[in-house]
């Protein structure tokens, strides 16, 4: 066999060694869906719940799910938001590659509604991973401010509403992109859930936007895994040269 051959072969099974310790990788955006489950960071719009007539410096505190559902199954709108375009100058544009998401507009821009209820407002999509440990960031915007829960859990709490009545001073906001980021989170090996409870304070213009990118943490199983297919390719390419150079010289 040439050496180039089984360099070639030894490559092979080196790519294959690495995927075993890099094996799932989860990207996340909240673009369109039209079917049921929303997938791939696409948000169904769940319904809402009262907000418990709020009144600042009191915390936000959001029931676990809504109380009002939409009349419809879907119950859902995405829009790209460009603030130059849309009179809604408050807000950045939409995170690359994803979309901000309200259920107020059927349109390709967004006029806000100046008479939104001061409510909670419920976002949620599923996605699938292969479970364990995985490292990463989940970029949010939102207006008024949001609650962020991964599988049930909070990752980012609410920020304090801010002065100007519509964004909050703190995370997530909608004048910067919050990047909340997560090292060693457990997730579930099949379905998990991210949701986002939004806090509309002002009256105008709800709604959010999310983008997120996690890679599954390599396990010290799978790096000795790793470690021993190295040391054992370079123990082959050892005794392969040297049974060679015995040939060489016999």
């Amino acid at each position: 066999m040439k050496m180039t051959s089984r360099f070639a072969i030894l490559s092979a099974l080196l790519i294959g060694l690495s995927s075993a310790a890099y094996a799932d990788s989860v990207a996340l955006n909240s673009s369109g869906c039209s079917v049921l489950p929303c997938t791939g960071g696409a948000l169904q719009y769940l319904g809402s719940a009262p907000l418990n007539n709020y009144a600042p410096p009191s915390a936000l505190i959001a029931p676990t799910s809504p109380t009002t559902v939409p009349p419809n199954a879907l119950g859902f709108i995405t829009y790209s938001v460009n603030p130059a375009i849309s009179g809604n100058s408050v807000w950045l544009t939409a995170i690359p590659g994803s979309s901000w998401v309200s259920f107020e507009t059927t349109g390709a821009s967004y006029t806000p509604n100046p008479s939104i209820p001061n409510d909670f407002y419920y976002y949620q999509t599923t996605f699938s991973a292969i479970g364990g440990t995985y490292s990463g960031f989940v970029n949010v915007m939102a207006d008024d401010t949001a609650e962020v829960l991964l599988n049930g859990q909070v990752i980012m709490p609410f920020g304090t509403v801010g002065s100007d009545g519509k964004c909050a001073d703190g995370e997530p906001t909608c004048t910067y992109v919050d990047a909340i980021w997560l090292n060693n989170y457990q997730l579930n090996a099949g379905k998990n859930t991210l949701t986002i409870i939004n806090a509309q304070t002002g009256l105008s213009a709800e709604g959010v936007d999310l983008s997120a990118n996690l890679t599954k943490t390599p396990e010290p199983s799978s790096l000795l895994l790793l470690g021993s297919g190295l040391l054992g390719l370079a123990m082959l390419v050892f005794w392969k040269a040297k049974a060679n150079r015995l040939a060489l010289h016999s």
